[in-house]
């Protein structure tokens, strides 16, 4: 029945079947959510049983992907009986080593039956899978270990009871983020379930913060927002059009600015679907991040994946990758990035391109992949001695801002060098991304090398005399000082005030 419906509403509206799938398992996750968010609070298991069962439902019958759930669920279950017999560092590695190839082999067989193609079967989901299994496993081995040895994160997401199959499997197939994400970590999402987080430690009641189901909504409508885009300004910004002559007999400037547009355009899909993600999670009640410190409203973002404003605003690679697709970021960064590193040793240039490499293996074998994350590798290093050399020079010696042409400056190389090299992630081959950067020049690729090379020479860095020091620490102590002083003016006139304000309420002229 439901084949019949999607082949015909697919030829409908001219729009990918699988696409169509996927999207419709997206858009059935709100109700699904609102439906899990009224389960029993005093019944975890209910919510463990009703997640994996959903999630089942919406991969096979929605998805309509028998094949890729055996994936899915052969590899998890692989992946819980080997923590569960094997104890120390190896149980995590070996966690690693087999989910990494077992997603390769995915990678290669869609790489080979589809090669450049955008069909969507399983690899996505197991790209989310991968993260969790991996992450879940080093939590497990963490748990077992001396507490002394773990970091703080560590020790919040540490697992000291081994989990049943069931609360393992509700982790791995929690239903709003099995297709697209975001990946998360078990031991938050155990909280969420048990609702330790909102139970009143004294009376046991459970007490909800507000502003679930509008944080859900502007994510909802954001999502909705960017597919229009996607559908409007997508086709006519298509990143192949760079292979075509007629691109190549523009001006330079003109080539430079459609790869700038073609980029930005490219990103609505990542936009779309995981916004989409997002509020099906903050609206089954998963997502609280505390309180906003400045508004003191309750903030719904612990599963947001992107942080729009702050990516499209960015103003230094660091800040793109710290932004983009957070829980991937998140899973390389402690799962791989401080995982290699040697105990007691700070982390250095190896560290960054050894995970960068496991990023592009993540993503797949697609040569775009490699040159992609290799240059934006090269690119993070460039920004570090920027702001190591050259901002110094500009920013105040007493609030250690920069001007505000500075920061434009800055967003603008940003963006343009991002939009620039992800042309070869779009691209996905050798050929075509080397061809594209060779008509623009390799302008981006030779800043990267001049400032590597020639700003740590042309403007080394400046340390601070003691004299100087000495100048900004009294500069510090005289602002502190006046502001103290202030602060307690203000209080002392407002104490006069409610003084000298009469019973009735009118507060006496003066």
């Amino acid at each position: 029945m439901l084949d019949s419906f999607f082949g015909s509403f697919s030829e409908a509206v001219s729009f990918p079947e699988d696409q169509l799938r996927c999207l419709s398992a997206l858009l059935l996750g709100y109700p699904l959510a609102f439906a899990f968010r009224l389960l029993p609070a005093n019944n975890p298991n209910l919510k463990h049983i009703a997640s994996v069962v959903t999630s089942f439902f919406l991969i096979v019958v929605v998805v309509n992907d028998l094949v890729g759930l055996m994936h899915l669920l052969g590899s998890s279950i692989a992946v819980w009986r080997i923590m569960g017999v094997v104890e120390g560092k190896w149980g995590p590695r070996l966690v690693f080593i087999g989910v990494m190839l077992h997603m390769s082999v995915s990678h290669l067989i869609r790489q080979f039956n589809d090669y450049r193609g955008y069909k969507l079967d399983h690899t996505g989901p197991q790209m989310i899978l991968t993260m969790k299994l991996t992450s879940w496993a080093f939590n497990v081995y963490d748990g077992r270990r001396n507490p002394k040895e773990l970091s703080r994160y560590q020790l919040e997401h540490a697992i000291t009871t081994f989990p049943s199959l069931l609360h393992y499997l509700s982790y791995v197939f929690f239903f709003p983020a099995v297709l697209v994400g975001p990946s998360f970590e078990y031991m938050d999402y155990i909280r969420f379930i048990e609702l330790s987080q909102f139970r009143d430690p004294k009376t046991g009641k459970i007490h909800w913060p507000a502003g679930r189901v509008m944080a859900s909504m502007k994510s909802f409508f954001f999502s909705l927002i960017a597919l229009a885009s996607l559908a409007t300004i997508g086709p006519k910004l298509d990143v192949l059009w760079t292979l075509d002559p007629a691109w190549k007999t523009l001006p330079w400037v003109l080539r430079f600015g459609y790869v700038q547009l073609a980029a930005f355009a490219a990103r609505f899909k990542y936009y779309a679907v995981w916004k989409m993600a997002e509020g099906a999670c903050v609206m089954a009640g998963f997502g609280y991040n505390g309180q906003d410190p400045e508004t003191g409203e309750s903030r719904w973002d612990a599963t947001s994946n992107i942080n729009v404003w702050a990516y499209e605003t960015g103003e230094s690679i660091k800040t793109l990758a710290d932004n983009w697709n957070m829980g991937t970021n998140k899973w390389l960064k402690h799962s791989v990035y401080f995982r290699v590193v040697s105990p007691g040793s700070k982390p250095g240039p190896l560290e960054t391109f050894a995970t960068f490499g496991v990023s592009a293996f993540w993503h797949g074998f697609y040569p775009g992949y490699y040159l992609m994350f290799a240059s934006s590798a090269a690119a993070l290093t460039a920004g570090k001695l920027l702001r190591s050399h050259l901002r110094p020079r500009f920013a105040s010696a007493i609030s250690g801002k920069t001007p505000a042409w500075y920061n434009i400056l800055g967003m603008l190389l940003t963006q343009s060098t991002i939009n620039y090299l992800s042309i070869s992630f779009l691209l996905l081959t050798f050929t075509d991304s080397i061809e594209v950067w060779k008509n623009l020049y390799f302008v981006v690729h030779i800043g990267i090398a001049v400032v590597t090379v020639f700003v740590p020479v042309v403007f080394p860095v400046k340390r601070k005399s003691k004299k100087q020091q000495q100048e900004a620490e009294k500069v510090k102590e005289l602002l502190h000082d006046v502001t103290e002083e202030v602060a307690a003016v203000a209080v002392g006139a407002a104490k006069e005030v409610l003084e000298s304000t009469p019973a009735n309420g009118k507060v006496k002229t003066l």
